[in-house]
């Protein structure tokens, strides 16, 4: 994985940002759930924050999930989308947009922050890694912590370059799938 970079575009010091994440399981009977969002972002939309209510209410009602925090995290500049915004841009457009809509979604940097592009597979293995190793998962009501599972919230246009030779590897359609399907 690749290092952090030591600042953010306002040159504040980069920090996961985990201030919406519910801490503490509701149902300890189901299994907590972050869902993450790869993306341009460029702009970000309301389809985009849409998609994110749209899957925790089906998780609510539809799985043994617990949704337990959201996040954007906008591609990094490397990405080379015609038309791509600065990721300082579009990581300040999505922070507005989270936070002035929403009660639970955040935005993380890091991915924009980076060097190079960065597969979507590493990017999960980053939000695995703060959620479950710097925050240690989720407090259980006895003290123990719950390990979180990450999950890749993706549109169609995601979904669609899967099939493009050359955009993924297998192995990160792979390695991706197993995150979801709890396979790690």
């Amino acid at each position: 994985m690749a290092t952090n970079p030591q600042t953010t575009p306002q040159g504040d010091a980069y920090v996961f940002p985990s201030h919406r994440i519910t801490r503490k399981m509701r149902d300890e009977s189901r299994t907590p759930v972050v869902l993450v969002a790869c993306g341009s972002f460029s702009p970000v939309t309301y389809l985009h924050l849409r998609m994110f209510e749209m899957a925790r209410d089906y998780i609510k009602q539809q799985s043994q999930f617990e949704v337990v925090g959201g996040y954007l995290s906008p591609v990094n500049d490397e990405y080379k989308k015609p038309g791509l915004l600065s990721a300082a841009h579009r990581v300040n457009m999505c922070t507005l947009a989270t936070e002035l809509t929403s009660n639970w979604l955040m935005v993380d940097p890091w991915e924009g922050l980076q060097a190079k592009y960065q597969p979507t597979a590493v990017v999960l293995d980053h939000f695995d890694k703060q959620v479950n190793e710097v925050l240690g998962g989720i407090e259980l009501t006895n003290g123990d912590h719950k390990r979180v599972r990450v999950m890749l919230l993706a549109g169609s246009d995601l979904i669609n370059t899967m099939s493009e030779p050359g955009v993924w590897s297998p192995s990160d359609i792979l390695h991706s799938l197993d995150l979801l399907f709890g396979n790690e």
